[in-house]
């Protein structure tokens, strides 16, 4: 029995050891990262000044604030960070990419192959917002390792690479490591310009189809109307979804000059292309638009009838023939969405 007491103890005793040595090890590396920032924060205060002459000035050259060591780069990427929140410019960007691409490739190059996934996302993250340019390649290279990386820094790396190069997004777009959704292509696409846009249309028919209706959407956010050809090739799609985004964003660009091509949906079997149909031909000549609105508005879906109201209503002479729908139609649902839209200001 004493045998077991004493183990027991010996076990108790060793366990508190491993507990006080943990305590003190966190407090020690607590006392160094508050050590570390108060030595950032003063490096900070003491060459401000410098910094602010260096990049706002011309009067001192970036050889006076060269590094000597590992802190003082923590410090000057500390600066980066808070300058990037509070000031915009080419003139800045510039000369924080020249410091950066002499000084610091290595320390940034570094922290992307780092164990730590947290410090890998944040130097991701931190290279796409100082702008830092001549990173590329090695952002570049991640990809080409077997390592495996999350869904996070698959998609700050092909912002990155988005950001810094006018044509190498194109393979990573239509063949990612891993899965994209729609919420993840919209927001890789809205860094893109017109020019890369169209490079990634060129290859359109081999995209995922989550990516061509992206781009669909984009086309008509952004009123590219020389892209107007590939929204006409893509209401022959089979995929329902591909031709409703077509319609919205023919919709969206305000023409209406293959008006046959268009009618056709008007008699669909799907209400949400009948829907798009309603809103197109409000661009649309008056002789030529009412007769298909005035079909419309006795369309079973509320939406579609509404929709074709308020398309009536902004045509020519609209008032007057919303006012011949409510005292000549026959159709109750016809009536009631026009007397709606009648008095409402759009």
């Amino acid at each position: 029995m004493d045998k077991i007491l004493l183990s027991l103890l010996l076990v108790i005793v060793v366990l508190l050891i491993i507990l006080f040595a943990l305590f003190f090890l966190l407090v020690f590396y607590r006392m160094q990262e508050v050590k570390k920032k108060e030595a950032i924060g003063k490096y900070i205060e003491d060459r401000q000044v410098d910094w602010y002459e260096y990049l706002f000035g011309d009067g001192l050259s970036h050889v006076a604030l060269r590094p000597h060591k590992n802190l003082e780069l923590e410090a000057i990427d500390e600066l980066f960070f808070r300058i990037s929140y509070h000031f915009s410019s080419d003139e800045i960007n510039d000369k924080v990419n020249t410091f950066a691409s002499l000084y610091m490739s290595d320390y940034y190059s570094k922290k992307l192959t780092s164990r730590s996934r947290e410090l890998r996302i944040n130097t991701l993250n931190k290279i796409s917002l100082f702008n830092l340019q001549f990173m590329l390649d090695p952002v570049s290279s991640l990809l080409e390792k077997k390592k495996k990386h999350s869904k996070t820094e698959l998609l700050l790396i092909y912002e990155i690479i988005v950001k810094f190069s006018r044509t190498d997004f194109v393979t990573h777009f239509v063949a990612p490591k891993v899965p994209l959704g729609e919420f993840d292509y919209k927001k890789l696409l809205m860094e893109l310009d017109e020019e890369q846009i169209n490079l990634l249309a060129e290859d359109f028919n081999v995209l995922p189809e989550l990516l061509q209706l992206t781009i669909i959407e984009i086309i008509g956010v952004h009123h590219y109307l020389d892209w107007l050809p590939l929204l006409h090739q893509c209401l022959d799609n089979r995929a329902q979804e591909i031709r409703i985004r077509a319609l919205k964003s023919i919709a969206e660009l305000e023409v209406a000059n293959s008006l046959e091509l268009y009618e056709s949906f008007s008699h669909s079997t799907i209400w949400e292309e009948r829907l798009m149909t309603a809103k197109i031909f409000r661009f649309a000549p008056t002789e030529e638009a009412l007769p298909i609105l005035e079909r419309l508005i006795k369309d079973p879906n509320y939406q579609v009838r509404a929709q074709a109201a308020k398309s009536i209503k902004s045509l020519k002479n609209g008032h007057q023939a919303l006012y011949s729908v409510i005292t000549m139609s026959t159709d109750e649902f016809a009536i009631d969405v026009a007397e709606e839209m009648f008095g409402k200001e759009y």
